[in-house]
């Protein structure tokens, strides 16, 4: 008889939670988007006690996405061009610029400010769930902005797979 990690299977649920509130909950609460500047925060301070700790460890949505994808994902790879740490870090930059310039365009509040979080969030959500259906579920983890600039502190160039708790 399988044994089930009631820890693992609590943190598994919570996460798909706490990615409905924030992509749902933004929507109408702006000030929630907030939340997701103290997962970068945190994640950049967990990578001085290891390289992509927060990614396998804590990062809610790479929960989220072996949670909910697993059983419909194709679980096919992702093409070889998308772990070149020059692509990886073409989107980061691009997100970081898009993100900066909002900011400076819109971010005079801090609702402004979590609004944009939000709407930066969902995007990533949906491109992370849709990358997930047709290759692996977490293959959004092998792109991922945050594990890019976590990688990039870290100084290394980073293979984009994620060994992960969930």
């Amino acid at each position: 008889m399988k044994q089930i990690n009631l820890y693992k299977s609590k943190k598994k649920y919570l996460s798909v939670l706490f990615v409905l509130l924030v992509g749902v909950g933004g929507y109408f609460y702006p000030l929630v988007g907030l939340l997701v500047i103290g997962l970068i925060i945190l994640a950049v301070a967990l990578n001085f006690r290891s390289t992509r700790y927060f990614c396998g460890h804590i990062c809610p949505n790479g929960a989220s996405l072996s949670t909910v994808l697993t059983p419909i994902s194709r679980k096919r790879r992702l093409p070889q061009f998308l772990y070149a740490p020059e692509i990886r870090r073409a989107l980061c930059g691009f997100m970081l610029f898009c993100m900066v310039n909002l900011l400076v365009r819109f971010g005079r509040a801090w609702s402004e400010v979590g609004r944009i979080f939000w709407a930066i969030y969902v995007i990533s959500l949906g491109i992370s769930y849709t990358m997930g259906l047709f290759y692996k579920p977490r293959a959004w983890c092998a792109v991922c902005p945050m594990g890019t600039l976590q990688d990039t502190i870290a100084g290394t160039s980073g293979k984009g797979e994620v060994k992960a708790e969930s």
